[in-house]
């Protein structure tokens, strides 16, 4: 459903609204449910006497799929409940055209007491749209406003309706949707005689027919259509209007062709490349033409040369070396000859030379492994030890802005409560209103928002907790419905999280609620750490003693130590202990795998 909102201004009167909703001659229809053009005329004298720049509101609503009157009529009174206004002084019209139906309601400014709300009527008209077309199960409609909507729904806990508004957001801000002309423009062009609509179809098939602007260009022309630049170049550069032959303005190209800005100017950036490349080719092409021209003349008509011309000799190439300082030389012949030393210094004597055997050095490089395995089990450590640590200012002021909204919620609920207890106690004092049954009703009223103060209160300290990581589920939502068998256990929730309670009534002691709560999860962490490091004590202290006892081993030199040494059995963390070799024995084949 399509809801449009428009004001009339006072001076401009009530006539042409009049004429245009009661009196169009271009319905099949028209059906007067509520009001009538007196009572327009009326609500105009009352805005100017009144001193008011607007007079009238005018809604439009277009539901995609059939309704009938009475589904209209309650659509129309849900919007004055949602704009506060009286559904008494309504004029409701609907409009029967080409076998559907839409609607027209009326509102006057002046509200007998105060002027009819104008804050952010687009969202909220939108937000009463997609709630009616989810009552009566048609198909929902994408508007620009659909992000704001589910925020505003799920503030309202009507979590599931904000999760089917949510599902109709775009995923780029640039996809939003957006209307192809104002009724303004729409009136405008019907008193020159053109059907913009039809014309919109029309510009937006030739669109998609074409492969490009040139093409479009040219289906323009054949319908007597125009594409060009706009008149106001220095506030909208690039703007391309499409007008009739005639100079009518039909409107902007990139609404008619639902096309984006950023997407047309990259368009006509290729159209004027492509121009500029094709004149490029023609001057180009007339260029070799007057070349080839010129060289048949030379080749037709050639110079002579003169017989005793000599070619005049080249001057020899003269290289320019660089000077190079004495002292770079000096410094350089010095460097040449410690390199000589170097070089001819003679070699170390084989005594200083440990040779070791291919099996030594096979058994040296286990014992490396099983050190390395040793090492990485010294470097092991609570998996919590290696988190960035917690930002204490952060993450309190991360948690202050997600508790605000909640915050407000439980003010607003207890200065309901507030106000309506207080309108019972005074009238308990005034003996008439305890005769007349009004102090019960007020009694009553005072009851009934206890009962939704402590369910509010349920609602935001479970919420709370659940920012806080105390709570692993999102709150419940809130009931509306509400009597005296739910009083015990909100009671009792109260009771029992009375800290919470305080903490999100006064701000000054959420502060230190929230730092305690900061310090436990600083201390729970601290303790997993530690609880680790003791459950693993004894491993590490095996592994210091293993590479203690390896390191000793690696140190020896001789063979005989090295056959002598027993190593522990442990495949996975040193290597494992072998008998002494016997001369009388087979020796393994180089393909048997190691003892390690």
């Amino acid at each position: 459903m399509i809801v449009k909102e428009s004001r009339i201004r006072t001076k401009s009167g009530a006539g042409a609204i009049a004429s245009h909703v009661l009196h169009g001659a271009k319905n099949e229809a028209i059906r007067v449910m509520s009001g009538s053009e007196w009572l327009l005329h009326d609500h105009m004298r009352e805005a100017h006497r009144e001193g008011l720049k607007y007079g009238l509101r005018h809604i439009a609503f277009n539901p995609d799929e059939a309704m009938t009157d009475e589904q209209l009529s309650a659509f129309a009174r849900r919007l004055c409940d949602e704009l506060h206004a009286d559904p008494e002084h309504l004029t409701l019209v609907i409009h029967q055209k080409d076998g559907s139906t839409h609607g027209h309601m009326i509102l006057p400014e002046w509200q007998q007491d105060h002027v009819l709300e104008s804050r952010f009527t687009w969202m909220r008209m939108e937000k009463v749209a997609r709630l009616e077309e989810i009552r009566l199960g048609h198909k929902l409609v994408a508007g620009r406003h659909d992000r704001a909507i589910a925020k505003a729904l799920r503030k309202e806990c009507r979590h599931s309706e904000a999760e089917q508004v949510d599902a109709l957001v775009p995923v780029s801000h640039d996809a939003k949707p957006r209307a192809a002309y104002t009724s303004e423009a729409r009136r405008i062009t019907e008193r020159q005689g053109l059907d913009l609509p039809a014309l919109k179809k029309l510009v937006t098939s030739l669109w998609s027919q074409s492969d490009g602007l040139k093409a479009f260009r040219d289906a323009l022309k054949n319908h007597s259509l125009t594409l060009r630049e706009g008149d106001r170049k220095e506030t909208r550069p690039g703007a391309h209007i499409i007008e009739t032959s005639d100079g009518l303005l039909v409107g902007s190209f990139t609404r008619l062709a639902k096309v984006k800005a950023a997407d047309f100017r990259k368009l006509l950036s290729e159209e004027q490349n492509q121009t500029e490349h094709e004149r490029d080719v023609k001057i180009q092409s007339s260029r070799l033409s007057i070349r080839r021209t010129t060289a048949d003349f030379y080749n037709e008509y050639p110079i002579p040369k003169p017989s005793d011309t000599q070619p005049v000799p080249r001057k020899p190439l003269v290289i320019k070396r660089p000077k190079i300082p004495a002292w770079r030389k000096e410094l350089w012949l010095k460097k040449m000859a410690d390199v000589d030393a170097l070089t001819t210094k003679p070699l170390p004597s084989s005594s200083s030379v440990h040779i070791i055997s291919a099996e030594e050095a096979c058994f040296r490089k286990e014992i490396r492994q099983a050190i390395s395995q040793q090492r990485a089990i010294l470097a092991q450590q609570a998996p919590e030890a290696t988190w960035k640590p917690l930002d204490r200012g952060k993450m309190i002021a991360t948690w202050r802005k997600q508790l605000t909204p909640y915050q407000k919620q439980l003010r607003k609920s207890f200065d309901h409560y507030s106000v309506a207890k207080r309108e019972w106690q005074d009238a308990e004092k005034s003996r008439w209103q305890r005769l007349t049954g009004k102090a019960t009703k007020l009694e009553r009223r005072a009851d009934q928002l206890f009962f939704e103060f402590l369910e509010v209160l349920r609602f935001v300290v479970q919420a709370l907790l659940h920012i806080v990581g105390l709570r692993a589920e999102p709150p419940n939502p809130i009931r509306s419905i509400l009597s005296e068998k739910n009083k015990p256990a909100l009671e009792h929730f109260r009771k029992t999280y009375d800290a919470e309670f305080s903490a999100m009534a006064d701000i000054q002691k959420l502060a230190p609620w929230l730092n305690q709560r900061f310090d436990r999860i600083v201390q729970a962490r601290q303790k997993r750490i530690m609880d680790w490091n003791r459950a693993h004590t004894d491993e590490k202290d095996a592994a210091q003693r293993e590479i203690k006892r390896l390191s000793d081993l690696l140190k020896t030199k001789t063979h005989k130590v090295k056959h002598q040494a027993l190593i522990s059995p442990s495949r996975s963390r040193s290597p494992a202990s072998f008998p002494a070799p016997n001369p009388q024995t087979r020796h393994p084949t180089p393909g048997t795998p190691s003892w390690f």
